[in-house]
């Protein structure tokens, strides 16, 4: 009863690990996500408001990070600059900001049409009133879905990334927990070092996946509403 989840070949209570390992696992995600959406609502409202020149370049950038595989990039980058916590965050949400990008676009094409838009534009209103006041709060359903979308993703390539060994070993996470117990060659024998952070990992992006798309129903209902 001293240890409900067993301990590791070291002695080490695998249930206190899993619990510290929650909050360096759910930082990496939420700060990864928060990047991804924040690049990727930055260009495609960009793109998307200004049309022309703006959007040719910016929907050229994009495509060519389309271009450009996600883990081995990951894995080249990380040896590079180095396995720190922050620099692994910042290079994991670097790459994986293409996907929203253009989703993004297409919700100000649809949004900058509207005729309170217009209305706003013939009154004087500047651009940066116009987007930050009318444009992003109608995005707000789909930018809290990409949000959940991008940590989940997060938390899935940094667990790769440790148990392929190019994370940071001395912080403790879910991934880095599936990583020892790999090394240790003991996974079959002793399965309770492998399966809770794993299961934990699997849960975990499955419930902000879920919290994500409920906020975005219950947004949609509420735009409806007063539509």
């Amino acid at each position: 009863m001293e240890h409900p989840l067993g301990t590791t070949a070291s002695g080490e209570d695998v249930l206190s690990r899993l619990i510290y390992g929650a909050s360096s696992t759910l930082l990496t995600g939420i700060v990864g996500g928060l990047i991804i959406v924040s690049v990727g609502l930055t260009i495609g409202t960009l793109s998307g408001y200004y049309g022309g020149k703006v959007d040719s370049l910016l929907m050229r950038a994009t495509d060519f990070a389309y271009g450009i595989p996600i883990i081995p990039t990951a894995i080249v980058l990380v040896a590079y600059f180095g396995m720190g916590f922050w620099s692994s965050v910042l290079i994991i949400g670097l790459l994986l900001w293409r996907g929203n990008a253009r989703v993004f676009r297409s919700q100000v094409l649809q949004i900058k049409e509207r005729e309170h838009i217009k209305a706003a534009k013939m009154l004087g209103a500047s651009d940066w009133y116009v987007i930050t006041r009318h444009i992003l709060p109608n995005m707000m359903g789909m930018v809290v879905l990409f949000l959940a979308l991008g940590t989940g993703i997060t938390i899935l390539i940094s667990a790769g990334l440790a148990f392929l060994g190019f994370m940071d070993p001395y912080i403790p996470s879910w991934g880095v927990m599936l990583r020892n117990a790999y090394s240790s060659g003991n996974m079959t024998e002793a399965w309770w070092w492998a399966i809770p952070p794993g299961a934990m990992i699997s849960l975990t992006v499955l419930a902000v996946f879920l919290l994500g798309r409920s906020y975005e129903r219950v947004n949609e209902e509420q735009v409806n509403q007063v539509a």
